[in-house]
């Protein structure tokens, strides 16, 4: 090789070279700059999801917050109905209450309850469950008041005697007030009706007024009475008048 060639030989290699170690320096800034490039892309996506929760969780929040603001509200939007009676023969108004009222306790439900099986079983007849209701208000009254009632069906003037098998007395309950805790006034209409169940037109409807004291002592024997009477009613005392009419 003659010395002029080697010289261009040696000159063109020294220039491969420094061009492949440019290249490579060129090759290293791309791929840091397309890796920089990267990683602000996922910081910024990664900002980008932190705040999307942020909202998120800041939108579940008011929700959750208006929730309980309506929730608080509706108590105020409900309506309560009542319902007036007003008895068209006495004039005697009452509120029939929901059982949800406030004032309104369970046990004076279950109190009421007892007093108008009682009144009923008591004022009513019918001579097919004459001994059925006799044998009820035995089982729910002290002695004294039963022994009233007895001597009551066994007058001349009794139900029994006077009604037999052509008539029956059907006792319609319309209230119970309470006077304390162990004494109510149970106000109620008896109606006459034929053997059919149709209302007599011989007799007119009345009204009456019962004054009861009472209390939970009464002592069961059977089972077949605890069935009857399962809480133990007792009526101590019973009086009855006709309601004043306007």
């Amino acid at each position: 090789m003659s010395a002029e060639n080697q010289e261009y030989y040696e000159e063109t290699a020294k220039l491969a070279e420094k061009s492949q170690g440019e290249r490579s320096r060129d090759n290293k800034a791309y791929y840091e700059a397309i890796k920089s490039f990267e990683q602000d892309r996922i910081s910024s996506l990664e900002g980008q999801r932190k705040l999307l929760i942020r909202g998120i969780g800041a939108a579940g929040g008011v929700i959750c917050l208006l929730a309980v603001a309506l929730a608080g509200l509706a108590p105020l939007k409900t309506a309560v109905p009542y319902v007036i009676r007003v008895d068209n023969s006495t004039g005697y108004t009452d509120i029939a209450k929901s059982i949800s009222d406030e004032k309104t306790t369970y046990e004076e439900v279950i109190n009421k309850y007892w007093l108008s099986q009682y009144v009923i079983n008591y004022e009513s007849y019918d001579w097919q469950t004459v001994q059925t209701m006799y044998d009820t208000v035995q089982l729910m009254s002290d002695g004294s008041v039963f022994s009233e009632y007895k001597n009551k069906m066994l007058a001349s003037n009794s139900p029994l005697s006077l009604l037999k098998d052509n008539y029956k007395l059907k006792t319609k309950v319309k209230s119970v007030t309470f006077l304390n805790a162990d004494t109510a006034q149970v106000r109620f209409t008896k109606l006459v009706l034929t053997k059919t169940g149709q209302l007599s037109t011989e007799y007119a409807p009345t009204d009456w007024v019962a004054l009861i004291s009472f209390d939970f002592n009464h002592e069961i024997k059977t089972e077949g009475e605890r069935l009857l009477n399962p809480l133990g009613f007792n009526v101590l005392s019973y009086s009855v008048d006709p309601e004043a009419t306007k």
